[in-house]
């Protein structure tokens, strides 16, 4: 008996391996597929500036660090004891207004070579709702909460998305003409918007990737109808029934690797992998007391490891 509908998905066009460098960008799920990207040590930046649900703002900060602009003064604020930036999440902001402004331009410069370099490029959207500040004219990347008389909440235009998107990947192809280009839309509801207000701002991030994805070397990976569709229980969210929970995430990730990680690596993950829960194992035994030297077969896999790929590293 059939319990469940499954979401087919192509195989990619050209697949990660452990030669390949990752971007991810975009939504909180964007940092799920970072999590899974550094677990099994695969060369990746994920949302060096925090999380960005809305693309004309994300775009706006890839648009910045492709043409080298660096944050200035003027484009911070202090609120509550942080320095801030309406371009950015809070996660960049600092107490001390040049260090921020210094942390802020190092990951500029980080952010500038990932968009150069990387192979793949995953753009992961949250939500087509934006706001505008009425001061700058601009949608903002997050509002740090300060007083909503000072933005106006908008859903935006499919065919603005579209454009936006369209110079967003232009501009990313200027720097970066041979990188694949993936656009996701993320399954995380978000309700404060209300749930039907929710279905249209995800229903205008959908309608908006069909039609960019239709471009060269631009692909579509289903994570919101993995979740919606395949996984159609609120077994697989957490508590708040909003995020998926760590099986479903597992889920989308499984379905991520048929279809964007070359089969020829998986031996090289399970290693991996095999390494982290020795680690973690050995961890758990070393709790409360002195840290347990690893074995020599553990180390022995360590140093393979690191000899092939350099950039693989563990604390032992």
């Amino acid at each position: 008996m059939k319990w469940r509908t499954k979401v087919e998905i192509g195989q990619g066009a050209d697949p990660i391996d452990y030669r390949d460098e990752v971007l991810v960008l975009g939504s909180c799920f964007a940092d799920h597929l970072g999590d899974k990207l550094s677990y099994y040590q695969f060369r990746h930046l994920a949302n060096p500036f925090g999380v960005l649900f809305h693309p004309i703002p994300l775009g706006h900060l890839i648009e910045r660090a492709v043409e080298g602009r660096r944050f200035r003064e003027d484009d911070l604020f202090e609120r509550e004891g942080l320095w801030r930036c309406l371009e950015v999440h809070s996660r960049a902001a600092g107490s001390s207004k040049d260090a921020t402004l210094k942390g802020m331009n190092e990951t500029l410069n980080t952010f500038q070579k990932s968009l150069a370099q990387a192979s793949h490029i995953v753009l992961t959207l949250g939500t087509a709702f934006a706001f505008r500040n009425l001061d700058t004219d601009l949608l903002v990347a997050n509002c740090h909460k300060l007083p909503q008389q000072q933005f106006h909440r908008e859903l935006t235009p499919v065919a603005e998305l579209v454009r936006s998107l369209g110079h967003t990947i232009a501009v990313i192809r200027k720097n970066n003409p041979e990188c694949q280009i993936l656009l996701t839309v993320s399954p995380v509801r978000h309700v404060r918007d209300g749930l039907v207000e929710n279905q249209r701002s995800k229903a205008h991030l959908l309608a908006a990737v069909h039609q960019v994805a239709e471009g060269v070397n631009i692909h579509y990976f289903p994570a919101y109808e993995l979740l919606m569709d395949e996984l159609r229980d609120y077994r697989f969210y957490k508590r708040d029934l909003i995020h998926p929970t760590e099986q479903a995430v597992d889920f989308v990730w499984e379905k991520f690797i048929e279809a964007w990680v070359d089969p020829g690596v998986i031996p090289v993950m399970k290693r991996v992998a095999g390494v982290r829960k020795q680690l973690a194992h050995r961890n758990a035994r070393a709790a409360g007391s002195s840290r347990v030297a690893p074995g020599e077969p553990l180390k022995q896999k360590v140093e393979a490891l690191s000899a092939e790929f350099p950039f693989i590293h563990f604390e032992l």
